[in-house]
């Protein structure tokens, strides 16, 4: 079990605690999707500390994607309740990275890869993304190689 895991178990048996069901829902769902991913990865394959991330990251997505139907639906009640849960987890993630560092490494990856232009967004992304390991939503890594490129 990673720290950060411990973390969230912690902050689970802190909810219970305070019998704050608000934060004990989406918590016992963090734990059960990391529980699942683990289960995923196999039995002895490692599980670190961005693999959590990944999985917080990719469920941070999914409330932020259903506060935007909610809201588009008339439910503005729900899409305010998605946005709380996804507030509440992005609080495990670390701290964000700015768009100036994104595009120093993609400038850094392309001058190494030899990229020509839009071409060549794969190898790039290909090469990008596991330098920020779940520290960053590919789609801004994304954007910032799209616009490197194109300028080439």
């Amino acid at each position: 079990m990673t720290e950060l895991e411990e973390r969230i178990h912690n902050d689970i048996v802190a909810a219970m605690k305070r019998r704050d069901q608000a934060s004990l829902v989406p918590l016992r769902m963090l734990k059960a999707a990391v529980d699942n991913a683990r289960i995923e990865r196999g039995r002895d394959a490692p599980f670190a500390e961005d693999d959590v991330f990944v999985v917080i990251r990719r469920l941070v997505k999914q409330r932020k994607e259903a506060a935007e139907q909610f809201a588009a639906g008339g439910a503005p009640g729900r899409a305010e309740e998605e946005i709380r849960e996804a507030a509440l987890l992005s609080a495990f993630l670390p701290a964000p990275v700015d768009d100036g560092q994104i595009v120093s490494v993609v400038r850094r990856i392309v001058e190494e890869t030899g990229a020509k232009g839009p071409s060549d967004m794969g190898l790039v992304m290909g090469r990008a993304m596991p330098e920020f390991k779940g520290r960053v939503e590919g789609e801004r890594v994304r954007n910032a190689v799209t616009d490197i490129l194109r300028s080439l």
